[in-house]
């Protein structure tokens, strides 16, 4: 004997396994057992028209779009099965565990679900016994962990990464990642995206968090973790304050030392010229003096007239090749040359003016164009005239006369032209003789010939560009740079 059709359908409203039956293609409820309706709390009519989300859980593994995906899986591979949390007429979840499986009935494919109420004591336990591991685990490892949605704004964070960003961890709930600094690169950057979309690897995120005491440097690992039908971002960061600033005190001794090279450089330049030019200097002044008193005494003859001249004329030629030598080194020194924008050359060179404005008590105020200012140059020579500019400024600001103890320091665009304005508040130029060179009228030291100016207007020569000085209205002086902008 064979259990009829009526026989079966019996079994399957006695059974306590719930079973509910969807439309293989558009993954609607067709019909559902009384075990099924019992555990819900609805009558069959009231499930028919229900979408997935109206009767599962609104925790976002179960959202409609992973029940749905769920169900086709069962569709294209014959059965699926997984843990589901539904919801009841009245909102109460029930985690069961579920089993989709595809059926050809006559009347087109379907797919049937059969689930069962969890043992959810065992499970609640277990997933205690998880949570409160991973709450440890996220409590006292050495990074922190920060949960992200697909915004990037924070679902969940460890307690150790909510004080890397000095916040409690409630008040960080929903907080935009970007919100909390600077990242480098922004995770929600075009390169981020795709990177974590095609499940290649982390991408390795930079953080600076702005604080009064001073900033704090993160870094940190993004991935994406798919999980439950699911895909999450997972941020794991650490504090890295000390290694940028050892790294930051590597960088300054190294340019320290740079600056120090440069500088004493240019100074053994400047007293070997001095040094070598003025032997024979000397000695032309000597013979043109012994050549003056023998004619003043109608002794000269032609043979000591032209030993005497020769004699000059050959001192004056060992002077002229200690010049051509240093416009060699020039020439030599400022060969390389590359694309570079001016104000960066600024922000390199204003470092090492710093360091002597400190020492002497000047304060220095920078501002820098907003617009890029392309030049095709040498960018060490470029800033060693900036520098030497500047050192002469400061000089000047330093004296007792010079009330105004800042020093100013501007880039800007004059038509084609890149420029950089060096501005003092010092004695200006109305002492400056006429007729003279500008470095030359500048060289108000004592002990200054101003050898470090004439280089500096010579380097800016060799890059098609000029050195201007100016009265500033008010007092002082202004010395500007001017070079060709790079065509786009």
């Amino acid at each position: 004997m064979f259990p009829t059709w009526r026989d079966a359908m019996a079994m399957v409203e006695s059974t306590g396994t719930g079973i509910l039956i969807h439309d293989a293609a558009t993954k609607n409820i067709l019909w559902a057992n009384t075990a099924a309706c019992d555990m819900f709390g609805f009558t069959l009519d009231e499930l028919r028209p229900l979408k997935a989300h109206h009767m599962s859980s609104q925790e976002r593994q179960y959202r409609r779009e992973v029940g749905v995906a769920w169900l086709h899986d069962a569709v294209v591979h014959g059965s699926s099965r997984r843990q589901w949390k539904y919801r009841t007429k009245d909102g109460h979840d029930f985690l069961t565990d579920a089993s989709a499986t595809l059926v050809r009935s006559q009347t087109g494919p379907v797919v049937m679900v059969e689930f069962r109420r969890a043992a959810e004591e065992e499970l609640q336990h277990e997933l205690d016994r998880v949570s409160d591991s991973l709450q440890r685990i996220m409590a006292y490892t050495a990074a922190g962990i920060v949960v992200l949605d697909n915004e990037n704004r924070i679902e969940d964070i460890s307690p150790l990464a909510a004080r890397l960003f000095s916040r409690r961890a409630e008040d960080l709930m929903g907080v935009g990642l970007e919100e909390l600094g600077e990242c480098d690169p922004a995770p929600s950057a075009r390169g981020v995206v795709d990177r974590l979309a095609a499940g290649t690897g982390s991408v390795t995120i930079s953080m600076q968090i702005a604080r009064a005491e001073g900033a704090t440097w993160l870094a940190g690992e993004l991935e994406s973790v798919e999980h439950d039908g699911i895909t999450t971002r997972v941020l794991t960061v650490r504090d890295v304050t000390d290694r940028v600033e050892w790294e930051r005190l590597h960088a300054y001794q190294a340019a320290n030392l740079q600056y120090l090279s440069r500088y004493n450089a240019m100074g053994d330049m400047a007293m070997i010229l001095a040094h070598e030019l003025g032997q024979p200097l000397a000695a032309s002044t000597n013979f043109l003096r012994g050549i003056k008193a023998r004619l003043g005494a109608g002794t000269v003859d032609p043979d000591s007239l032209a030993y005497g001249l020769d004699a000059v004329e050959k001192q004056l030629a060992r002077a002229a090749e200690i010049v051509s030598s240093v416009k060699r080194y020039v020439r030599r020194i400022e060969s390389t040359r590359a694309a570079i924008d001016l104000s960066d050359t600024v922000d390199e060179s204003m470092y090492f003016v710093r360091l002597r404005a400190a020492e002497r008590g000047v304060d220095v105020r920078v501002a820098r164009a907003e617009v890029p200012l392309p030049i095709e140059g040498e960018s060490v020579l470029i800033g060693q005239v900036l520098i030497n500019l500047c050192f002469n400024a400061i000089d000047e600001i330093v004296l007792p006369t010079t009330a105004v103890k800042r020093l100013e320091v501007r880039t800007f665009a004059d038509d084609d032209a890149a420029c950089i304005a060096v501005l003092d508040r010092g004695r200006g130029m109305t002492a400056a003789p006429a007729g003279r060179l500008a470095a030359d009228a500048f060289s108000t030291k004592e002990d200054g010939a101003g050898i470090g100016l004439i280089l500096s207007e010579h380097i800016v020569e060799r890059h098609n560009g000029e050195l201007r000085y100016e009265p500033r209205a008010g007092g002082g002086t202004v010395a500007t740079i001017r070079l060709p902008m790079r065509p786009d």
